[in-house]
């Protein structure tokens, strides 16, 4: 049985996603093959294989910024399931994943094929890949046009729960997941949030782990906008192996911002926006996560405004976040009019302050 679904309405489930649907009545034969699925089963605990389970979001929004926020259970997913171009449109495929399908989806987007053309395309070319069938693929397209089409074969739709819910511009997908609640959180705040198409999808990801995400664990998350600017407006973020890969990837989204604004208010500055650029400074700190690198740029660019106060209290939290570039750093004659301050002398007579590099 394979499941294929085109062009749903917004917030209606596609085929597959009910959970009526996926637990679909025994046949004899899988009956007659409890005791054999139940000693798989304990095997299975004993000797992991590699993870099927996974959920995501792929969607454009009317910039034709075009992404994908994906998390598993299993090494690297960035690195192979997520692909999106500004547009015209992101491709997702998961639970056995076929990587021919991103390069090959995104080239049929930018001619202008339907995601449901696309999506038979793509099945229609499976060429067994890797020694698996089109039964063991999850996939997603949707276009910059707000169409998208979901396909989940038999074998996935088989994991613990799986299924896909799409509408304009967007697709939520999953298998192996606690429930269809991860989907529909998924969803529900996509729809909900406001901000750039990076901050929406990074909420629906969030939601769909507080819902319970996947049965068996987790591992990897990744988080990719290909955006109509382009450069460095563009995120491709990843987690490739950690305990919590979710937040670890929103901390790498938040600190992405935080390049943007403090490069923002380097701009302002040299405008002689300074209460701009004061504003851009907080938002950049606000979203540091602690990188040395946004506070130290924080008190260079507040020296050259001539707010010595402020310069003073991001060096601070500088050498504290970084000692050995901190005493590099404060050897800058940027700092001079800072030399005879109590703290700035302080922090640059701990230990042996090493020669500044030319």
């Amino acid at each position: 049985m394979r499941t294929l679904t085109l062009d749903a309405e917004p917030g209606q489930a596609s085929a597959g996603a009910s959970e009526a649907e996926i637990r679909r009545p025994r046949t004899a034969k899988a009956r007659n093959g409890a005791a054999v699925s139940l000693l798989l089963a304990c095997c299975a605990l004993a000797f992991p294989s590699v993870a099927s389970a996974t959920f995501s979001i792929a969607a454009c929004d009317r910039n034709g910024d075009c992404g994908v926020a994906v998390a598993t259970n299993n090494l690297a997913v960035g690195a192979s399931v997520a692909y999106a171009q500004a547009k015209a449109g992101a491709v997702v495929t998961q639970f056995e994943t076929n990587p021919n399908y991103g390069p090959k989806g995104l080239a049929l987007l930018a001619s202008g094929n339907s995601p449901d053309a696309v999506v038979k395309a793509l099945l229609d070319g499976d060429d067994h890949f890797d020694g698996t069938t089109i039964e063991e693929r999850q996939i997603a397209v949707v276009d910059a046009k707000g169409h998208a089409a979901t396909f989940t074969g038999k074998e996935a739709m088989d994991s613990p729960w799986a299924g896909a819910r799409h509408g304009e511009g967007y697709s939520v997908q999953g298998n192996g997941l606690a429930g269809e609640a991860v989907v529909v959180s998924m969803e529900h705040v996509f729809l909900a949030a406001k901000g750039p198409l990076a901050e929406r999808l990074m909420a629906s990801l969030e939601a769909g782990q507080a819902a319970g995400g996947q049965t068996i664990g987790k591992y990897s998350a990744a988080l990719l906008v290909r955006t109509s600017e382009g450069a460095w407006q563009d995120i491709d973020l990843r987690v490739d192996g950690a305990a919590e890969p979710i937040p670890d990837l929103r901390r790498l989204m938040d600190q992405h911002y935080a390049l943007q604004a403090i490069i923002r208010a380097e701009h302002q500055a040299k405008k002689g926006a300074k209460d701009e650029a004061r504003a851009s400074i907080a938002q950049a700190l606000r979203r540091s996560g602690q990188w040395d690198r946004i506070w130290r740029r924080a008190a260079r660019l507040a020296m050259t405004m001539g707010d010595a106060r402020s310069a003073l209290d991001y060096l601070g939290v500088f050498v504290s976040i970084n000692p050995v570039w901190g005493r590099i750093e404060l050897q800058d004659d940027l700092y001079a009019p800072l030399r005879g301050h109590a703290p700035f002398d302080e922090w640059a007579a701990r230990g042996s302050a090493p020669s500044k590099t030319p």
